[in-house]
């Protein structure tokens, strides 16, 4: 996805926020300084947005580190509450009475657990969405495309993941994936990088033992031509699976000609612009 004039502000608020959240909340001015001076430089019509956040998150390692105690907390609490909804979970995708039903299902749960602001989290995440999917009382996400034809098609995923505790319900979908048959590339982030998933928070859900195989990545995956096993993986693959916001600005419209299904809640006007979704609604879109 090529940015637009507002995605600079966001990254700015994104990458700046994470980093004073683990600072006592304390201004770094020469952190603020130079984010701002890779975004004049950097962001133009044909930046990649995942690689452009990538480099701004690379900025900060001088002043802070993307892991900490706010972080590591936030996500334990996090991943509890999360483990305690997943019979209830699963047992909405269950009802569906067909492969399709439960399939969808299994990726509306996976879209509303997209729930982290682009500002700085004030707590442990809470997914409102997932509990009122699940009650009947939220509007089911924007199915675009056919999601599970897709699917049905594929052999290999490659399914990049997100956040912690919404990796939980990852492991639903991915299940449903199984049980189709399919092969499972699970990418989790690799050292730590602020809220997202990483192979701790994979095997707390016990992904390390659903998935095929689980790659890292540092930072937000951009595909590349070097060979690491991540991006060996997203070669092999012939259907991606996209978690969040970061993931389709990396990923959408650079897919090398594979199908994708997108997972998010939207949190930006460029993204709503963009999927055709109004700001704080929830998407499956299959391209």
């Amino acid at each position: 996805m090529k940015p637009e004039l507002e995605c600079g502000l966001c990254v700015l608020e994104w990458v700046y926020g994470r980093a004073t959240a683990q600072n006592g909340n304390r201004d770094i001015p020469q952190l603020f300084r130079k984010i701002l001076h890779l975004l004049s430089a950097e962001i133009t019509g044909a930046s990649n947005l995942g690689s452009l956040c990538n480099q701004a998150v690379s900025l900060i390692y001088e002043f802070v580190t993307p892991e900490s105690d706010f972080w590591q907390e936030l996500k334990g609490k996090t991943n509890a509450f999360v483990l305690g909804l997943l019979p209830a979970a699963d047992d909405y995708i269950e009802k569906g009475e067909t492969p399709r039903d439960r399939f969808e299902r299994a990726c509306f749960l996976a879209s509303a657990g997209n729930v982290a602001p682009i500002g700085v989290p004030s707590g442990a995440f809470t997914f409102p969405d997932v509990l009122g999917i699940m009650e009947g009382k939220t509007a089911l996400p924007a199915v675009s495309g056919d999601p599970f034809g897709a699917a049905q098609k594929a052999r290999n995923v490659f399914y990049v993941t997100d956040n912690a505790g919404e990796i939980g319900f990852d492991s639903l979908l991915v299940k449903t994936l199984k049980k189709m048959g399919l092969r499972v590339t699970l990418v989790v982030k690799e050292p730590a990088f602020f809220e997202d998933a990483t192979m701790e928070d994979a095997a707390f859900f016990g992904l390390d033992r659903v998935a095929d195989e689980v790659v890292t990545v540092n930072k937000i995956f951009v595909q590349g031509k070097d060979q690491t096993r991540a991006n060996q993986a997203f070669r092999e693959s012939d259907l991606l699976l996209v978690k969040g916001t970061g993931s389709y600005e990396s990923l959408k419209d650079e897919t090398f000609g594979k199908r994708a299904i997108y997972l998010l809640k939207i949190k930006c006007n460029p993204l709503a612009r963009h999927t055709g979704t109004g700001k704080g609604g929830l998407v499956v879109r299959a391209a």
